[in-house]
């Protein structure tokens, strides 16, 4: 296949007619605003000037980037919290035009989904003989330390277009929040629609050249090699100096020392990997995973004690159980973790469940209540077909006045007077606000995908 003209991808993706459909499919829901506080509704009110005043300035070489507003996420009290840049409504949609563009000469560099790291890197392991070990291997900040003229000329291999490199070079070089002075030569924004497939070409050359000769996995930044025990120290050691010489990467050091980012173990023991583990016996929930899941649903039931009533809290507990389909994708703890082995780990859950409806005092609710095991089975074996996993996407106006009246306790008849449009806006809202409080509670992984 001929390599598409970067100069002719680039103008027809920066076209006001593909401007105004990227704006219209991806962003014109948004909740987010960026420093200028303008929404996506507001936006949308005077779309086509601010569409065709983007075109011309990007057209010409004059487009900037507004400092993006800083995002700060906390993991728990031991870890620095992660910086997250949040654009202005017109930036982000440059900057998801600016992605396609990208993803049309980099299509090798798309992220791929955990499940399918996880399912080679268990396939191996499986395999492995009793002489072998993993490596897990983790770059120290590693969107932050991502050197920008190595990332340039990286992009430049195969982007040979001035106005499209110019236009990533700003997008990575904008200062985030107030504190940040100046235009940065390290690090790219992490939370941006093109941060994922910019830290995938950058680790493009490293793919190839350790691929070729190991067993050798990678989602992000984590590095999983199965080889013989007498070899992984060895190959700690080349994959460590390859980082550091050529991308001025550092990786956590092995054992303890590196907070257990960077380890050594024996197949046979296993090893955590993006949220499981990993053995030659199978795969089954890591603890802090798992015990998170008994977190939320503490948490949730909780909520009795202040002003939820006993509907709303077991509407929310069987959202945490099941998942849901949302906005076409699947999303849930089970969803998740759907390819663990371990079903024990699954009836474990719906024991405590059971506990806690009776020390909560639901105990005479438990038949309202859904069920792990079902769950996990539906949603691995008849998840095409299953309707025991809500899919809010394909729910009917009477399925949606139902839900806003149960969250906001609104009476359905006063609901059913309201406009159609109106009902959607609130199922929407109430809908992504308890999906996003359930993924976080939950799973809280893959920060990095998305994007804004």
């Amino acid at each position: 296949m001929p390599t598409p003209d970067p100069s002719l991808v680039f103008s027809s993706t920066f076209s006001e007619e593909n401007l105004l459909r990227i704006f219209k499919e991806r962003i014109s829901e948004a909740k987010f605003t960026g420093l200028d506080g303008i929404s996506a509704s507001a936006f949308s009110d005077d779309a086509e000037r601010e569409i065709e005043t983007a075109v011309k300035k990007v057209s010409s070489g004059q487009y900037k980037f507004t400092r993006y507003r800083e995002k700060l996420i906390l993991k728990n009290h031991r870890k620095p919290p992660r910086q997250i840049a949040i654009p202005t409504i017109r930036d982000a949609l440059v900057l998801r035009a600016l992605c396609d563009y990208l993803t049309e000469f980099f299509d090798d560099c798309r992220m791929k989904p955990p499940h399918d790291v996880i399912k080679r890197v268990a396939s191996t392991a499986s395999a492995a003989k009793d002489s072998d070990c993993f490596l897990r291997m983790d770059v120290v900040n590693f969107y932050p330390s991502i050197v920008h003229d190595i990332l340039l000329a990286q992009v430049s291999s195969r982007v040979t277009d001035p106005a499209a490199l110019a236009l990533v070079s700003l997008a990575i070089s904008t200062p985030i929040g107030f504190d940040e002075v100046g235009e940065k030569t390290v690090g790219v924004p992490q939370g941006l629609s093109i941060s994922n497939i910019l830290s995938m070409v950058y680790l493009r050359e490293f793919d190839d050249v350790f691929l070729g000769t190991l067993k050798y996995y990678r989602y992000v930044d984590d590095i999983v090699i199965v080889d013989g025990c007498g070899e992984v120290a060895n190959i700690h050691s080349e994959i460590k100096q390859y980082l550091d010489s050529n991308l001025r990467l550092q990786t956590h050091p092995l054992g303890d020392e590196g907070g257990g980012k960077s380890m050594i173990s024996v197949v046979s023991e296993g090893t955590d990997y993006l949220g499981y583990r990993i053995s030659s016996s199978g795969l089954s929930i890591r603890d802090k995973s798992y015990k998170k899941m008994f977190r939320a649903i503490v948490g949730c039931l909780r909520a009795l004690r202040g002003t939820a009533t006993s509907e709303q809290v077991l509407w929310r507990l069987n959202l945490i159980i099941t998942g849901c389909r949302f906005e076409e994708r699947s999303v849930g703890w089970v969803l998740f973790f759907r390819q663990s082995t371990d079903m024990a780990q699954f009836h474990r859950m719906d024991v405590f469940v059971k506990k806690q409806l009776g020390i909560y005092g639901l105990k005479h609710e438990q038949g309202k209540v859904k069920s792990f095991v079902k769950s996990y089975r539906e949603i691995r074996y008849n998840r095409s077909d299953t309707s025991y996993v809500p899919d809010f996407d394909t729910f009917t106006l009477a399925d949606k006045i139902r839900v806003i009246s149960l969250i906001r306790g609104d009476s359905e008849e006063r609901l059913g007077r309201m406009e159609r449009s109106e009902i959607n806006e609130l199922y929407w809202s109430i809908v992504r606000r308890q999906v996003s409080k359930m993924e976080k509670e939950t799973v809280d992984f893959g920060a990095n995908s998305g994007g804004y």
